[in-house]
């Protein structure tokens, strides 16, 4: 990886900005001024509906709906306190809306020229690109940061329910489709990463030497040797010295690799640990892709073919495929099913109540106010 943007003089990352114009941050990453202008607008409502109930209680309830003069100099020092608070919401309003600047400009700046640097360009998504484990979400996920060339991508993934963990990933394109094999490092588990899945027990598979100890391998039942073939000992040789903290899982034609992990790329090591996936572990699966053929599918069996042709070389199909049982383990991921739909709706209208309560409690307390003597 070409990592000179990440210390460059500031002087030169700006010039160089301006000239590379990078991919815009996505709408859906909100900055901090964003969220505080929210949290300001909430307290605004919470502030009205407060103010008019009080007073709204003080004129309905205590005194039989007549408005004193103590109730009317309340309302006005508190629309005068609200007066203030507009104004200073409009100035918040202006803040949040200008582009990042100062220190997080730069970082983020750093990070995008590093990117187009190597060829990668920042394409942030609010959808799964690929199909995996980190991306089997009922609700969805987004990915961001995202940085995308010709068959390969990485970044970040997070689901788009609240407090869902980050995982940084890389996702590369293999030549034809392999059996679905899933990889368990064992050295994240005891940071708490773990699969985001929970996979049947009896799809384990006993790998040779002393690649258990890193890695735990599971694949479709009747598939053993099938993974062994592809994940040859320079393979898992290269999986224990240079990926060992990520988990890895190959699904049809990609396989992905992915930690628990808030990785944002502004730092040296994020790309790193990139660079040391994309260049001595992925290429090796890649090469074992185009020699694998799930002899289980009707018509793609060397031997069948070598009789019929009397071909003397090897063979492949032109359209590699897997048997419908080496298509996919049977895993359980607890982001699917109804549980995450519910979670989310709740937060929605937990959101949703931060405004439109305050908001009917205001209107109710004002009209009590309106309905006085």
């Amino acid at each position: 990886m070409d990592l000179r943007w990440m210390h460059a003089p500031a002087e030169e990352v700006a010039a160089a900005l301006a000239a590379a114009r990078p991919h815009p941050r996505p709408s859906w990453v909100p900055t901090k001024r964003q969220v505080l202008l929210h949290v300001n607008n909430a307290l605004v409502l919470w502030f009205l509906s407060i103010m008019f109930v009080g007073i709204g209680v003080q004129v309905d309830a205590l005194q039989d709906g007549e408005v004193r003069p103590a109730d009317a100099t309340a309302l006005g020092v508190s629309l005068a306190v609200l007066a203030v608070w507009l104004v200073g919401t409009v100035l918040l309003w202006r803040w949040s809306l200008r582009p990042v600047a100062g220190r997080a400009r730069l970082r983020l700046g750093r990070r995008d020229l590093t990117a187009l640097a190597n060829g990668y360009h920042p394409r942030p998504s609010a959808a799964a690109t690929f199909s995996s484990l980190v991306t089997d979400h009922s609700v969805g996920v987004r990915e961001y940061p995202r940085f995308a060339a010709a068959d390969v991508e990485f970044g970040t993934v997070r689901a788009r329910a609240p407090r869902a963990r980050r995982r940084q990933y890389a996702s590369v394109r293999l030549a034809a489709p392999l059996p679905h094999l899933v990889l368990d490092s064992r050295s994240n588990d005891r940071a708490g990463g773990g699969l985001p899945a929970s996979i049947v027990r009896h799809q384990r598979l006993s790998l040779e030497g002393d690649f258990d100890r890193s890695f735990h391998a599971y694949g479709p039942s009747g598939y053993g040797a099938d993974a062994l073939y592809v994940l040859t000992p320079d393979v898992m040789a290269a999986l224990v010295d240079h990926s060992p903290d990520f988990d890895v899982e190959i699904r049809d034609d990609r396989v992905t690799f992915f930690r628990a992990s808030a990785a944002d790329y502004t730092a040296a090591a994020d790309w790193e640990r990139v660079d040391a996936v994309l260049t001595h572990v992925a290429p090796r699966v890649v090469e074992a892709s185009r020699r694998y053929v799930d002899e289980r599918v009707a018509g793609q069996a060397a031997t069948e073919v070598a009789a019929r042709s009397r071909a003397t070389t090897a063979w492949r199909p032109p359209q590699p495929l897997i048997a419908p049982d080496g298509r996919r383990l049977d895993a359980r991921t607890p982001q699917t099913g109804w549980a995450p739909v519910v979670g989310g709706v709740v937060w929605a209208v937990v959101r949703t109540g931060l405004y439109v309560v305050p908001g009917i409690f205001a209107f109710a307390g004002f009209m009590s106010i309106v309905d006085g003597r």
